[in-house]
């Protein structure tokens, strides 16, 4: 693979590409095409990066690089344009709401579940649907629940990882481990709320748990600091959060 730009886009470029008139810059990545079998036709109209590639679904390295392309481009609110078809795909950035704190402090049960109580509606423990015989045993994490209502739900699981990850890799605290506050907005119709284009009133409650998580991802890091990354594991500065 090679990656090559910025490169500026004048308008009569942007025009023959096709591109949305809010593009300015453009990269070129070159990869090697690795294809598996055409894309079966129940699953067509679905992903629209994979509707791209008719005749045969990107695999192997080639797969890897659209995603991270398309992972970029929905963290900057741009777009990837597909050479062959020349489809323009523009993800949905407003889609990905999902973040989690990366920390060096472990927050207790009992901590956890007041410091969110203070930000999100209706928290509860997940520790309250254990079976009693269960109850007694060590746990190496937790879950802390908020109801929004209509069978939405907003989940808090906290544990350590196994790992550290990529973006904190070199960071001196790190080395000494991570727990991982993973903050998600569980819709109760999760087949209408991940369609590229959602139903008005499923947009209007994915704002909400937006608007929610962020205030819940910026009073946990208050707390124990560390860093906050996206579902992509890219690094979201708190001073954008809405809390």
């Amino acid at each position: 693979m090679h990656l090559t730009g910025p490169w500026a886009l004048e308008e009569d470029l942007r025009r023959s590409f096709d591109l949305p008139a809010w593009a300015r810059r453009a990269y070129l990545l070159r990869c090697p095409a690795q294809r598996a079998a055409a894309l079966p036709p129940e699953l067509r109209g679905v992903d629209p990066l994979l509707d791209a590639f008719p005749g045969g679904v990107p695999t192997g390295v080639e797969a890897e690089a659209l995603g991270h392309l398309r992972a970029i481009a929905r963290r900057l609110r741009g777009a990837v344009r597909l050479a062959g078809t020349g489809a323009v795909v523009v993800p949905d950035a407003d889609a990905a709401i999902d973040l989690t704190v990366l920390a060096p402090v472990w927050l207790d049960h009992d901590a956890g579940l007041q410091v969110l109580g203070q930000v999100l509606p209706a928290v509860r423990s997940a520790l309250d649907d254990i079976p009693d015989d269960l109850a007694g045993q060590e746990l190496e994490g937790y879950m802390v629940i908020s109801d929004l209502g209509d069978g939405d739900l907003v989940e808090i699981e906290a544990s350590g990882l196994a790992e550290v990850p990529i973006v904190l890799r070199g960071t001196d605290w790190a080395a000494g481990g991570v727990i991982g506050y993973q903050i998600r907005w569980r819709p109760a119709h999760p087949e209408l709320a991940y369609r590229d284009r959602p139903p008005l009133r499923v947009r209007g409650a994915r704002t909400r748990a937006a608007d929610l998580i962020e205030h819940a991802a910026a009073a946990l890091q208050a707390l124990v600091g560390g860093e906050i990354v996206d579902d992509d594991g890219f690094l979201v500065d708190p001073g954008d959060l809405a809390g």
